[in-house]
């Protein structure tokens, strides 16, 4: 039976956006592997590849992507055929016997708090510092920060309105410092009070909303300026939101629901970090901790 990959890819489109309810990011991103794999095709004139070919792609994706990046492009393309064979008659999904690779148990990576001081105060332009500080002053994606407009800044309440995984909204105190930024770099755009305004929030020098891929260059270029020995991203920078809040004595829930995490346990992983700071405080503070104390 001839499918038409290209086709079954528009329509699986319109499933997406219509069923889903995936962020603009993950969106782009279960596109882009479904579209990698069909030039993959292309390039050896073939529409449903077997089993030797199911490999050799797997092998390129591991010769190139982390293993979280390879099981994400597993689970689109197996969505991917499993729409095929729902809508197109094909007999049986050719990755569904491929397995999902193990995660590697690692902790997040995260700033100290001179560091993300430091890289904030370097930044010269509003809209660049506006963005640094509502990414440490909130925790947010970068998903969720592109989906921002004006109007869910509340610099009455203090909160913002953030659209989290699977369009599901919450409510997040921001600090009064990011505040003032923000509502500095707005006001410059000539608008008093974002919360009577529809336009995105941060926008590009086109006048467009500014994209997820811009952001992460942003914050890149900006941790590169200040000389940071590590690759700084966003999620770098809400990882060290979360450690400094449990540092600090925050509640593990009340991180969980500024965080937008379903579960709890993945909120957990922070406290690994912070009980090991604890055990070196204890180590070097406490007379009993010395070894010599127990000879």
């Amino acid at each position: 039976m001839e499918i038409d990959l290209d086709s079954s890819l528009n329509q699986y489109k319109m499933f997406l956006l219509a069923q889903k309810g995936l962020s603009p990011e993950t969106y782009r991103a279960y596109v882009g592997d479904i579209e990698d794999l069909i030039a993959f095709l292309d390039d050896r004139k073939a529409r449903v590849p077997d089993r030797l070919m199911v490999r050799s792609y797997m092998l390129r994706l591991h010769s190139r992507y982390s293993r979280s990046t390879i099981n994400r492009k597993l689970s689109s393309i197996r969505g991917f055929f499993d729409f095929v064979m729902e809508r197109q008659g094909l007999d049986a999904n050719p990755f569904s016997h491929v397995r999902s690779l193990k995660k590697r148990e690692e902790l997040p990576k995260f700033l100290s708090p001179e560091e993300m001081a430091d890289m904030i105060e370097g930044v010269g332009p509003l809209r660049d510092r506006a963005i640094l500080e509502l990414f440490y002053s909130t925790g947010i994606r970068v998903s969720e920060m592109e989906s921002m407009n004006c109007m869910d800044v509340d610099r009455g309440s203090g909160f913002i309105l953030v659209t989290g995984k699977g369009s599901k909204q919450r409510r997040v105190p921001v600090g009064k410092k990011a505040l003032s930024v923000i509502c500095g770099y707005l006001e410059g755009r000539g608008i008093p009070d974002p919360l009577y305004c529809a336009e995105p929030l941060f926008l590009n020098s086109r006048g467009k909303r500014l994209r997820s891929r811009s952001i992460r260059l942003i914050v890149d270029q900006w941790s590169k300026r200040m000389g940071l020995s590590r690759h700084v991203s966003p999620h770098v920078i809400r990882h060290t939101f979360a450690t400094h809040m449990l540092d600090a004595g925050a509640d593990l829930r009340a991180i969980q629901e500024m965080l937008g995490h379903a579960s709890l346990s993945t909120t957990q992983r922070y406290t690994h970090l912070t009980l090991d700071k604890l055990m070196d405080v204890y180590d070097k503070a406490h007379p009993k901790a010395k070894e010599d104390e127990w000879k």
